[in-house]
């Protein structure tokens, strides 16, 4: 009987150490996640160049605020090629703050966050969910594309500020012009 035991108790540890060396890439199976950006990040640097505009940390942090909305929204993301969408469910009012282009107080009555005065332009795209009309959908491209809207955004602006989502190891900008 000690010898059955003695294997049994082997047998466990050895388990036990296939698993510790199974799991050894601990981003694996993390949970989406917002991310800061800096002036000196070679992605922020590349935006700057392309759009011809300064880098603004009051901006980055605002476009944070929003990477921390969409990331703490898990369920309601899915990836598709090079974007990340999320589904918010909005109210009449949002929907006329968001035709007026008051993108602050249609965010801020969205539930994320103090954002200040509407004094931004978001670089990402949002379009009504056509399967559910009291739904948008928010649409963050993949970090080093350039979609139609953010070019679109940063015409006549001077600024610009940067944040992430991150899901499954891939970057999703959140892009404010100011």
């Amino acid at each position: 009987m000690k010898n059955w035991k003695k294997l049994l108790a082997c047998l466990l540890v050895s388990l036990m150490a296939l698993t510790v060396f199974t799991a050894c890439d601990a981003s694996v199976g993390a949970p989406m996640g917002p991310e800061h950006s800096n002036a000196e990040s070679a992605s922020v640097k590349a935006l700057c160049d392309r759009f011809k505009v300064s880098y603004s940390e009051e901006l980055s942090d605002k476009a944070y605020t929003i990477a921390s909305w969409v990331a703490g929204t898990e369920p309601s993301c899915q990836t598709s090629k090079d974007k990340l969408y999320r589904w918010a469910h909005v109210d009449n009012v949002v929907k006329t703050y968001l035709e007026k282009k008051s993108y602050a107080t249609a965010f801020e009555n969205m539930g994320m966050g103090i954002l200040g005065t509407d004094t931004f332009t978001p670089g990402f795209d949002w379009k009504p969910d056509a399967d559910d009309p009291s739904d948008i959908i928010f649409v963050l491209p993949k970090d080093g594309t350039y979609p139609e809207a953010m070019t679109k955004a940063a015409e006549g602006k001077t600024k610009l500020g940067v944040a992430y989502v991150v899901k499954d190891r891939v970057s999703y900008a959140v892009v404010l012009f100011g």
